[in-house]
């Protein structure tokens, strides 16, 4: 069903254009994740200027509010719609329960816009199709990128392993577990943070970039479980530790 969704969304959409490898252990998590591609699908492509919201009597129960989203997530998930302003489950529902670690949304909610899921999908760059082993936040030029958890800085630089632009990897302890968090597409300027330092969730580390391989600009993430490059859905990733905005660590 991912596939399905970029299909239609590959003209004028900030993508990553670079095949990602590592993918073929990677392949039925895709398909496992694609039912329920994320809380941020909006119904329909007439409604993408808005946010998903849920029934008003759902209010006062969170955890059914979060249910709720992720079920009209799926059922909109093949007619083409993403969204707009950022995961309203993360500010609320889908935050009601915070695990030990804190962590927080790659970028502020309000200022992005999901343009490409995690995935197979129709090459935006060039012809058939490429696994995108992460999900795109596309965002004006230069709007604050933020560490997700606190961590250690790995590298940073050109991009590698089939990424293009510039890159910045952060080296995190969550949950007794090592997982490593990948911002791509920087701008040579727009990296804010050095190999070594210690960051905390929530640190501004860079800014959107265009660089590289990409379509306009945006955020690439992607969540790593090993030193294999073996990749996780993003958004889940994010909904199951309780992700919220920066908004609420400020």
């Amino acid at each position: 069903m991912v596939a399905g969704v970029l299909g239609v969304l590959t003209i004028g959409a900030p993508l990553l254009g670079a095949a990602e490898p590592g993918h073929g252990a990677q392949a039925s998590a895709a398909t496992s994740v694609s039912t329920r591609a994320s809380v941020l699908v909006t119904l329909d492509a007439a409604a993408a200027g808005a946010t998903v919201v849920p029934p008003t009597s759902l209010l006062a129960d969170p955890t059914a509010a979060g249910r709720a989203l992720i079920t009209q997530a799926s059922r909109a998930g093949t007619r083409g719609a993403l969204p707009t302003g950022g995961i309203d489950g993360a500010n609320g529902a889908l935050a009601a329960v915070v695990p030990q670690e804190r962590i927080v949304m790659p970028v502020a909610q309000g200022a992005y816009r999901i343009t490409s899921l995690y995935g197979w999908r129709n090459n935006p760059l060039g012809p058939g199709r490429d696994y995108h082993a992460g999900v795109d936040f596309a965002a004006p030029l230069k709007t604050p990128i933020y560490a997700v958890a606190d961590g250690t800085v790995t590298y940073v630089g050109p991009g590698k392993a089939g990424r293009s632009g510039m890159l910045i990897i952060l080296e995190h302890e969550i949950d007794d577990r090592t997982v490593y968090t990948w911002y791509n597409h920087e701008d040579p300027d727009g990296m804010y943070v050095e190999v070594g330092q210690q960051v905390s969730a929530g640190d501004v580390i860079a800014g959107v970039g265009n660089y590289g391989r990409s379509t306009g600009p945006h955020l690439h993430f992607e969540v790593h479980t090993d030193d294999n490059l073996t990749t996780t859905e993003p958004l889940t990733w994010l909904e199951d530790q309780g992700a919220v905005d920066i908004s609420q660590v400020r």
